[in-house]
């Protein structure tokens, strides 16, 4: 019988751990249910901040075509004024033109798509980690950046080699056609 006490000893104390487990549990999936209201809302916020933001952005647009369409009406726009802004907007355009062209551009361009890549390669590589892929049983070598980078390297040295190929080709056609085995 002396047993049989314990037994019954040890689960009671089991259940009481198990209804402390339980309220712990449920006390935790409030927080979390309040941390999700909480970001919700604040993504709903931000949100109604950007389409307020977009509103005001399309006012101010319109506000400021307004003005332009009075100001090229008025009596003080003659038509020097009119051929000298002309020649600002041709200047703008030609600057913006050659941004694009420049290397600087390329730069900031490459830096936000290094930006965008990095970002989803890490995104992609949480996302095999936390489904149980296991790395130790199938080594992912393409989850490995670094060879992930140097194999854009060598799709470049590649498709400069075809270009070098094509211009050799293009250049002299009958110097590169192979001889035909004599009869």
């Amino acid at each position: 019988m002396g047993r049989h006490a314990e037994m019954v000893a040890r689960l009671e104390e089991l259940e009481v751990l198990r209804a402390q487990d339980e309220v712990v549990a449920v006390t935790q999936r409030k927080e979390l249910e309040a941390e999700l209201a909480a970001e919700k809302e604040a993504r709903a916020a931000e949100t109604r901040a950007r389409e307020a933001l977009g509103a005001e952005l399309e006012r101010a647009n319109a506000r400021a075509e307004r003005a332009k369409e009075e100001f090229l009406k008025s009596p003080e726009f003659d038509s020097e004024r009119g051929a000298e802004l002309e020649r600002a907007n041709a200047r703008a355009e030609r600057a913006k033109e050659d941004f694009l062209k420049s290397p600087e551009f390329d730069s900031l361009l490459a830096k936000k798509a290094w930006g965008y890549f990095k970002d989803g390669f890490w995104g992609c590589l949480a996302q095999f980690r936390s489904n149980g892929y296991s790395e130790e049983e199938h080594p992912p070598s393409f989850l490995d950046l670094q060879q992930a980078v140097d194999d854009l390297g060598d799709d470049d040295d590649v498709e400069d080699e075809e270009e070098q190929e094509e211009g050799e080709v293009d250049g002299d056609t009958e110097a590169n056609l192979p001889s035909s085995p004599k009869p």
